[in-house]
């Protein structure tokens, strides 16, 4: 299927059948099986809410025991600012997660030290950073290395991978382009916000379409608009009568930010859009195919060679190259690029946290071509910090 899935159908139907096949019998009788007792429709508003009432008490009770946070509500300043966000913007997922709230994990788990795997036998550092990352840090990586005579390992993947390597303990520091999400702030570990992205929209380089509203995009992505020709071109006539292929790559799903910035829910996305599982099938989806638009970081754009083909939208007129209207929050779609390091003194090296500290006081040496707006500059703009940790956008 030429590197992609289309986002089913089916498995919403079928759970939406179901409850309406449920509903539809529970509205015309309730049986009581040891008793041959019928309740008649009159009584069923009473009988609907008890229903209601106890499917939503046993959900969220279930979320909550599962996620191991019975004991652990969210804070009311966190609460009210994360309302707050949601009531300016409700189709917006949130940006951050709450730093308060650690995982509980087991005491077996709480026990464990670190041990690398194969890959790093015999290193006096293990890191695992995320594949945007990588490129930007491994030339300040190597540099404290040689300092410092140390032998450092370092494995590039994905955030996924980041993480894993995290909750198994076979790194000393990891790094990922997403907001931690409540299973991944663990016990003993602290994050390092290096900065943070714009994700460009993109579409095929021969659309005429140049720039979007914020509203324009989501019904995009909502499946409310179905040709280009219903947006306009710089000239104010209608863009060209094709229709339009979104594509999307919903990755990370139980982490706050990225496209969750621009829906908030998987099931806000049309059941039409068209579901890559990487970064070069995005890219490549969207410079073949005329109609196309996604979403990519400026720099992995330019790095899968398809930037030829493709082009960025400006979204309310603003572009995402424009790192001054990123870092006000004017350009509201970005990535968050964070480092971990471990607290826990039976984890934590010196040299872990040395080169967590060269790394963040060497972030202007970083190359510009991966437009990465360090944490400074986010500091200076007004964003909320927690310790080292970004938490909150300017207001």
């Amino acid at each position: 299927m030429n590197g992609y899935l289309m986002k089913g159908t089916g498995r919403h139907r079928a759970a939406q059948g179901g409850r309406n096949a449920f509903l539809d019998y529970l509205s015309v009788v309730v049986r009581c099986e040891s008793a041959d007792i019928f309740i008649e429709e009159e009584h069923m508003k009473k009988v609907r809410v008890v229903f209601y009432i106890l499917v939503v008490s046993a959900v969220c009770s279930s979320l909550l025991i599962a996620s191991g946070r019975w004991n652990n509500i969210v804070p009311a300043a966190w609460a009210a600012e994360t309302d707050t966000a949601g009531a300016k913007d409700p189709q917006r997922g949130q940006p951050f997660s709450d730093p308060a709230k650690v995982f509980q994990m087991s005491p077996e788990w709480m026990k464990q030290g670190i041990k690398y795997e194969s890959w790093a036998e015999g290193a006096d550092l293990a890191l695992a950073l995320d594949q945007q990352i990588y490129p930007a840090v491994l030339p300040l990586v190597k540099e404290f290395e040689k300092k410092n005579g140390l032998k450092i390992a370092v494995e590039e993947g994905t955030c996924g991978i980041a993480a894993g390597a995290t909750a198994k303990k076979t790194v000393d520091i990891s790094a990922m382009c997403c907001p931690p999400g409540e299973t991944d702030r663990l016990p003993g570990l602290r994050y390092h916000t290096m900065g943070i992205s714009a994700k460009a929209i993109i579409v095929n380089k021969e659309n005429p379409v140049s720039n979007l509203s914020l509203a324009d995009l989501r019904k995009i992505y909502r499946g409310k608009l179905h040709k280009w020709s219903e947006l306009k071109t710089p000239d104010g006539s209608p863009g060209p009568n094709t229709d339009i292929r979104p594509v999307v790559r919903l990755h990370c799903k139980t982490r706050p930010g990225h496209w969750c910035l621009i829906l908030g829910k998987e099931d806000l996305f049309s059941p039409r859009a068209m579901e890559v599982g990487s970064i070069p099938n995005m890219l490549s989806q969207v410079a073949a195919l005329k109609g196309a638009i996604g979403y990519e970081t400026v720099w992995m754009a330019a790095t899968y060679g398809t930037k030829d083909k493709i082009k960025f939208l400006t979204i309310d007129g603003i572009s995402p190259q424009d790192n001054a209207a990123v870092a006000s929050g004017k350009y509201s779609i970005y990535s968050t690029m964070n480092f971990t390091s471990w607290d826990d003194p039976k984890l934590a090296k010196p040299n872990a946290k040395k080169l967590i500290d060269y790394i963040m006081s060497n972030l202007d040496k970083v190359d510009k071509s991966f437009e990465i707006i360090p944490a400074p500059l986010l500091r200076k703009a007004g964003w909320k910090f927690t310790g080292d940790e970004i938490t909150g956008e300017p207001k």
